[in-house]
Order: C-alpha cells, then sequence, then structure tokens
C-alpha cells in the first residue's frame, strides 16, 4: 500500500500548535481544499466518533467520512479517512524540539481494494504528497502567526 510521512518544524511551543491543529474554525485557513465539517456520530473529536468532512479538487466536491481513533493532547490526533474507493489512516503526530519549538508529522497509510485501485493510489500519492506539504507550510504560517 502506498504511504508517506511529512514534517515541519514550527517556532511555536507545541500547545500553541496543538491549538490550531484542532481549532476547527481554522481549517480552511491551512488545508488544502477543506469546505467544512459535520458531527456524524458520537462527540466531536473524541475517539470513535465520526464526522463527514468535505473537500473540493478541481471543481469537484469530495467527501470523506473521518473516524477519531486516537486523540492525545498535545501529541496525537490520529484518525481513518474513508472514501468509497479508499480509506487511509492518517497520524498527526506533534513533537516538543524545544521550549519555543514544536515538530508537527503527519503519517498516511493508504488502504484500496483491487489490484487497479492500488495502482491509481500509486500514481495518486505524489500529488497527494504536494498538498498535504502545501497545507503544512500554510499551517506552520498560521501557528507561528498566532
Amino acid at each position: 500500500m502506498p504511504k508517506y510521512s511529512l514534517s515541519v518544524e514550527v517556532d511555536r511551543p507545541i500547545e500553541d500548535a496543538w491549538e490550531v491543529v484542532m481549532d476547527e474554525s481554522k481549517m480552511g485557513e491551512w488545508l488544502e481544499g477543506y469546505k467544512g465539517m459535520e458531527l456524524l456520530e458520537g462527540e466531536p473529536l473524541t475517539v470513535g466518533s465520526k464526522h463527514k468532512m468535505i473537500f473540493e479538487e478541481d471543481g469537484q466536491e469530495l467527501t470523506f467520512t473521518e473516524t477519531v481513533t486516537a486523540i492525545n493532547p498535545p501529541t496525537e490526533f490520529s484518525f481513518d479517512f474513508d472514501h468509497d474507493m479508499m480509506s487511509s489512516n492518517i497520524q498527526m503526530i506533534l513533537e516538543s524540539t524545544g521550549p519555543a519549538s514544536s515538530r508537527i508529522t503527519n503519517r498516511t497509510n493508504f488502504k484500496a481494494d483491487g489490484f487497479f485501485v492500488n495502482l491509481i493510489m500509486f500514481f495518486m500519492t505524489p500529488r497527494m504528497k504536494g498538498r498535504q506539504r502545501r497545507s503544512f507550510e500554510r499551517l506552520k504560517a498560521l501557528i507561528e502567526a498566532s
């Protein structure tokens, strides 16, 4: 299965980084293509809760179901991200790298059904990684400006 990992260094304490990462009202400022989210099940942003995540790419609306699998402030937010053709497990890991600095790492593992979908995912992974890199650049700027 395709997978990738990206990190960004932030010149702010881990608590400040966590606050911005988890602030739903700021997601549209840094997460590329993000249009909104709706609670489907459970308490918001708790283990087991489900959210409908809405994105737009190339003029097309895409919806995913996010199921929170771990939340350990201020170091980890993990979730499964499901779509009709594929799913992924995503870990957002935050680490303190000093009194006023931190690192945010995204680890994404894709799961797809069937050879054809796996082949598509193999070729789509660089595009998704590029989108995540751009999102991380905006996230870094947003955290450092807060």
